[in-house]
C-alpha cells in the first residue's frame, strides 16, 4: 500500500518541483528584464537632460555677455547704457558717460588705469578723486587709461573736473589710438589749473588727419616737470573723466 501511495505521490512531487523552478526562472527573468527597462528609460532621458543644461548655460552666458557688450559698444554711439538707459556713470542721453565717477572707475569700459614715472611714489586713488602727485626723477609722470575697446571721439568730447594745490599747475592731456600713435594736446589747449575744481571739455575734431580719432585706445594724464613744466612737488586733482556728445553751435 505504502509503494502504492509512493508511487501515485511522486509525479505530483515532480510536477510541483518544475512548477516551482519555472516560477523562479520566470522571477528573475522579470527582474532583469525590469532593469534593461529601467536603463533604457533612463538612456532615452539622458540626451534631453544634456540638452536642457545645455540650453540654460548658453542662455545664461549670452545673458551675461550681452550686458557687458551694451556698455561696451555705447563708445560706438550707442546712447544708453544697461536695460533702463542709465546708472550711477550715466550715459550720453544724460550729461555725459563716466569713464570714472570721482575716484571710482567704470570696469566696463576701462581695462586698467595706473600710474607712471615720477607719479608712481605718491599718487593714488581714492574714493572721491584721483591724487596727481609729481616727485623728483626722470621727468615725466602720467596718469593713463586704457580702454576696454577703441573709442570713437569724431562726435564725442572728453570732459574732466581738476584743480591744482598750488593753483599754477598744468595738466596735459595725449590720446592715443590702435595703431600706438599719440597726440598731445598743444599746451593753450591744456588745462592750467586753479586751486578751485573746474570742468575741462576737450574736443579733437581739428585733429582728425593726425590721428584715428575714431580708434582711440588709450587717455593719458601728463604732469611731470620736463612733460607739463610742473615742479618736482606739484600736486593735482582729478575727477569726474566722462565723455559727451560734441555741443554745435547753435544748438
Amino acid at each position: 500500500m505504502s509503494k502504492i501511495i509512493e508511487t501515485m505521490t511522486s509525479p505530483f512531487k515532480k510536477e510541483k518541483t518544475r512548477s516551482s523552478a519555472q516560477e523562479e526562472i520566470a522571477k528573475i527573468y522579470l527582474k532583469v528584464s525590469d532593469k534593461n527597462k529601467n536603463r533604457r528609460e533612463k538612456a532615452s532621458k539622458l540626451p534631453w537632460i544634456i540638452a536642457g543644461l545645455a540650453l540654460v548655460v548658453a542662455v545664461l552666458t549670452l545673458l551675461f555677455k550681452s550686458n557687458i557688450d551694451v556698455k561696451v559698444r555705447i563708445l560706438g554711439e550707442i546712447p544708453s547704457i544697461g536695460s533702463d538707459g542709465s546708472d550711477k556713470f550715466g550715459s550720453l542721453r544724460e550729461k555725459g558717460l563716466y569713464l570714472s565717477k570721482g575716484g571710482e572707475l567704470n570696469k566696463y569700459l576701462i581695462k586698467n588705469a595706473d600710474f607712471s614715472g615720477d607719479a608712481k611714489l605718491f599718487s593714488k586713488v581714492t574714493g572721491d578723486e584721483i591724487t596727481l602727485c609729481n616727485s623728483r626723477g626722470s621727468g615725466w609722470a602720467n596718469y593713463e587709461i586704457y580702454l576696454r575697446e577703441p573709442l570713437n571721439l569724431r562726435k564725442l568730447d572728453v570732459r574732466y573736473m581738476a584743480r591744482g594745490e598750488s593753483g599754477d599747475e598744468y595738466l596735459t592731456v595725449v590720446i592715443v589710438d590702435s595703431d600706438n600713435r599719440s597726440y598731445r594736446v598743444e599746451k593753450d589747449m591744456s588745462s592750467k589749473l586753479s586751486k578751485d575744481w573746474q570742468a575741462y571739455t576737450i574736443n579733437f575734431k581739428p585733429l582728425r588727419n593726425v590721428i584715428d580719432l575714431a580708434n582711440i585706445s588709450v587717455i593719458r594724464f601728463e604732469f611731470g616737470t620736463l612733460t607739463a613744466g610742473n615742479s618736482s612737488t606739484a600736486t593735482l586733482f582729478v575727477k569726474d573723466i566722462c565723455v559727451t556728445k560734441t555741443k554745435r553751435m547753435g544748438l
